[in-house]
């Protein structure tokens, strides 16, 4: 009985929020309990009072006609009673009344067509153009009728594309959608008269979207009305949120396993140093092997290591020209070995950036050392640094390489994930929290059989700024 009580305040409360029509609840002696503001401002009545006191005499007969029939049907039933409040002279008013039979309380509405002018069409018209989400309207003959002046920044179609064609198009607008997809969401739609789904929209190979698709059943005018929301802001953050997570969980674990794996592996090369003294030329081989995977075993570690370390490091005032000639001075002699060369021009601008110099320098190395590891012999790799008007030093490494597909380039930065044989795929990941912890932003690039480019964002200090403007320069090396 509790629980039928409770169910009925509920569905009390909810009628009284409807902040259009004015609407009561009252007890069956006819006292008025509660109202919502639409009531009380319209016909000027306060709480305490009698619906009988605030009606003309027919009105009245009408209400205990009604009361009459409730409680003698010792169940929940509906009427509309068309009564005469004495507040409002203008003309009767449609009430729709709800008996509870469980609480034993009337629930009221009107419509004071009298008082409520309906808005003008051409309100509506300007809300459903002008809204900030994409709104079609489409008939159930699958027809698409209408659509929203944000059919351009949504998919950047024209208003043409949309009107008279069939709910077709939006399947060709998400070329992943099936056929059991859809059947499945035309289902919940004619059952629940709602359905939703979050798809995913290539609006031009730089740009992936995140629409959030919301369809309803509008009965009433024949009608389904889809409502799509832009939710890529929502959804990159999330993602971010995630990789952040794997990250700290690498870190974790390697923070908790380093120990127990370097003992042994401390172990391992004793005995190998004990072995090589009276190993023969074919055992030297084997030892030879073992302690290279012993040595990629340290490597891997190291990474891992390097992921979990606190950023404690101490930053200063640096040139980020100054580390980049310092890397490539590094890796041209091996360049030139292998064929490749390295493009680089000093920029006659300062480059002073606040961070950790080692930091930093890894960061290039590792970008450096993959693009000329992903080319061969003839590979051009070009470094570049520019100044952006949002006081912003941007630096791009552009290899020649043979490049990456859509689904690579979306893993780059997840932790293990490499196409490299033998690589850990950890270097990028550990090259994503350098930046994040310089303030900086990294972006990635690439078409295959053409090459790869990794574009890196750093804030420029304000002696930088000073310098440009004309006061003094200070070198930090």
């Amino acid at each position: 009985m509790r629980n039928n009580l409770d169910k009925v305040s509920g569905c009390v409360s909810f009628e009284l929020d409807d902040g259009i029509r004015p609407g009561i609840v009252l007890e069956l002696t006819g006292i008025i309990i509660d109202m919502n503001n639409s009531f009380r401002t319209t016909f000027a009545v306060e709480q305490k009072q009698n619906i009988k006191a605030i009606m003309d005499v027919s009105s009245g007969a009408l209400w205990e006609a009604f009361l009459k029939r409730a409680v003698e049907a010792k169940k929940n039933i509906s009427d509309k009673l068309l009564i005469r409040i004495l507040s409002d002279q203008s003309s009767p008013v449609t009430m729709h009344v709800t008996y509870h039979h469980d609480c034993q309380k009337v629930v009221a509405h009107c419509d004071a067509a009298s008082t409520f002018g309906v808005a003008p069409i051409k309100a509506y018209l300007n809300a459903f153009r002008h809204s900030k989400d994409f709104l079609m309207l489409i008939d159930y003959n699958g027809i698409i009728r209408d659509v929203n002046d944000m059919h351009d920044v949504y998919f950047n179609l024209s208003r043409n594309d949309f009107i008279g064609k069939t709910i077709a198009i939006v399947e060709d607008i998400f070329p992943d959608v099936t056929q059991e997809m859809c059947t499945s969401y035309l289902k919940k739609l004619k059952h629940e008269g709602r359905a939703e789904v979050l798809k995913k929209f290539e609006r031009s190979p730089r740009d992936m979207r995140y629409y959030y698709i919301t369809t309803y059943d509008d009965k009433e005018t024949g009608m389904y009305v889809i409502k799509m929301t832009d939710r890529t802001e929502a959804e990159n953050l999330e993602q971010q949120l995630a990789h952040s997570g794997s990250l700290s969980a690498v870190g974790q674990i390697a923070a908790s396993i380093a120990h127990e794996i370097r003992n042994p592996m401390t172990t391992l090369k004793g005995f190998i140093q004990l072995l090589e003294v009276d190993a023969s030329a074919e055992s030297m081989k084997y030892l030879s092997v073992i302690e290279g995977e012993i040595e990629r075993m340290e490597s891997i570690l190291n990474e891992m290591l390097t992921l979990s370390k606190p950023t404690f490091n101490k930053k200063t005032t640096l040139s980020l020209a100054v580390l980049v000639a310092d890397i490539v001075s590094i890796l041209n002699p091996k360049a030139l070995m292998d064929g490749m060369k390295i493009l680089w021009s000093p920029p006659i601008f300062d480059t002073l950036i606040y961070g950790n110099a080692d930091k930093i320098k890894q960061v290039l190395l590792n970008l450096c050392k993959n693009g000329l590891e992903a080319m061969e012999a003839g590979g051009i790799l070009t470094i570049d640094m520019r100044r952006s008007d949002k006081n912003e030093i941007r630096l791009s490494i552009t290899d020649t390489g043979k490049g990456m597909n859509s689904y690579q380039l979306k893993q780059i930065f997840m932790p293990f994930f490499t196409s490299k044989p033998g690589g850990t795929g950890l270097g990028l990941p550990f090259v994503l929290k350098a930046m994040e912890e310089h303030s900086g932003t990294i972006a990635a690039d690439s078409q295959e059989g053409v090459g790869t480019t990794f574009m890196l964002s750093f804030p420029a200090t304000e002696l930088c700024n000073r310098h440009i403007s004309g006061g003094e320069s200070i070198l930090a090396q």
